[in-house]
């Protein structure tokens, strides 16, 4: 499916403005959190950062998928923490202010991190690593990715941040609107990624379904573990380990659709993600609401 360039500015226009309506709920507090218990976000930031993303290369490696899978799975394992975390972590009792901390900061490093852990894995893995060589469907441009992410989230991320700390009556204003806005805009998002591909969707939907599934469990178990080996209590193990597990697959998605030709099987991982971890996430709230956080997790 061939996507043209003002469809493609169009794309890109409706994730900035995705991100500028989180961004708007972001308080520069989240940052100084982080500087307060430095070692919580520091559990969860590297999980995010380090651990998920080459725990997954390690998954793609063993399990051999199609590039295009394997492509999304990376993509996604490098993306930021999506804002869901935050209510997820809410609904469950957990700690939502190390939440919010945690998804500001890795929001903010993503436009080095995620090129970075993205073009590193995907070159690492010999599947992929073929599919966007030069001979290859793709090619990975470091810089046309990096300048990709300064429209698609630095920049909406900084002007939303700034409205929502400098002139907050205004935020205040405007973001019910935004939040109605992200939430149509993620879904023609997925509609989009499969509805220009009808027929993959169609024939790999279960296959891809499970990969997702599977790869969603290994980041909360990511998560949860790298919690329980920095120590962390209760509320903080919550929050980290839906962090982790949560990703912004419509980041992914966006870059898919902008910067990947809208490859089919990428779009489609990324679209399962950001349904799937919804559901997963909600259900882990369904579960630890039995609990207290002292009683169990």
């Amino acid at each position: 499916m061939n996507y043209n360039n003002d469809y493609q500015i169009v794309l890109g226009l409706v994730l900035a403005l995705m991100i500028f309506g989180v961004a708007l709920e972001l308080r520069f507090i989240a940052f100084k959190a982080v500087l307060q218990r430095p070692i919580s976000a520091l559990a969860g930031l590297i999980g995010q950062t380090i651990f998920l993303p080459w725990i997954t290369l390690l998954i793609t490696l063993v399990l051999d998928l199609p590039a295009g899978i394997e492509l999304g799975m990376l993509l996604v394992a490098a993306s930021p923490g999506g804002n869901l975390s935050n209510i997820i972590t809410h609904l469950a009792r957990g700690n939502t202010a190390l939440s919010v901390s945690m998804t500001a900061v890795s929001s903010a490093f993503a436009i080095i991190t995620l090129p970075l852990n993205f073009t590193i894995t995907a070159n690492l893995n010999p599947v992929t690593q073929a599919m966007i060589s030069g001979t290859g469907e793709l090619h990975i441009d470091s810089i046309a990715i990096i300048k990709g992410l300064v429209i698609l989230l630095l920049f909406p991320l900084t002007l939303g941040m700034a409205i929502g700390n400098f002139a907050t009556g205004t935020a205040h204003k405007i973001t019910p609107f935004f939040k109605r806005v992200s939430s149509f805009a993620f879904l023609v998002f997925i509609l989009v990624a499969v509805g220009g591909n009808w027929k993959v969707f169609l024939d790999n939907m279960g296959f891809i379904f499970l990969i997702v599934v599977f790869h969603n469990m290994v980041a909360l178990a990511v998560g949860n573990l790298i919690a329980r080996v920095f120590r962390q209590d209760p509320y903080n193990r919550r929050a980290i380990t839906i962090e982790v597990g949560m990703q912004n697959s419509g980041l992914a998605l966006g870059l898919i659709l902008t910067q990947f030709q809208a490859e089919p099987n990428m779009a489609l991982v990324a679209a399962f993600w950001g349904i799937w971890h919804i559901v997963s996430g909600l259900l882990l709230v369904l579960y630890w609401r039995k609990f207290s956080p002292i009683e169990g997790t």
